[in-house]
């Protein structure tokens, strides 16, 4: 088995063991909402995945630029490969051997 595997595995019993364990009803009060007999497990539940979605909203524009700046620099990179193997094919550059087109009419 693969270890990813196993770890969600491990997660998913922890889970079990966490929601048995916290099954006591409660009353929920958030400004004018209020929510009777609610699970606790599943309150806390709601919170962590709220949390989770704000964290990734928020990071969302940084990520975005470190994916811009990575496009960039990728660009860069294939631009000065390109330019090496150029180079390395012609160390020199490119001569012009002065020759006169009626050369090629002469052959």
């Amino acid at each position: 088995m693969s270890a990813g595997i196993i770890i969600i595995l491990l997660l998913a019993l922890l889970l079990v063991v966490f929601t048995l364990q916290n099954s006591v009803a409660i009353d929920v009060k958030f400004l004018f909402w209020q929510l009777e007999q609610v699970p606790l497990v599943l309150t806390l539940i709601v919170c962590i995945i709220i949390g989770v979605i704000i964290a990734m909203v928020l990071n969302y524009p940084k990520i975005w630029k470190l994916k811009s700046n990575i496009k960039s620099l990728q660009k860069e990179l294939n631009t000065l490969k390109l330019k090496e193997e150029t180079e390395e094919k012609h160390p020199e550059g490119i001569k012009m051997d002065g020759g006169s087109d009626n050369d090629l009419f002469n052959a």
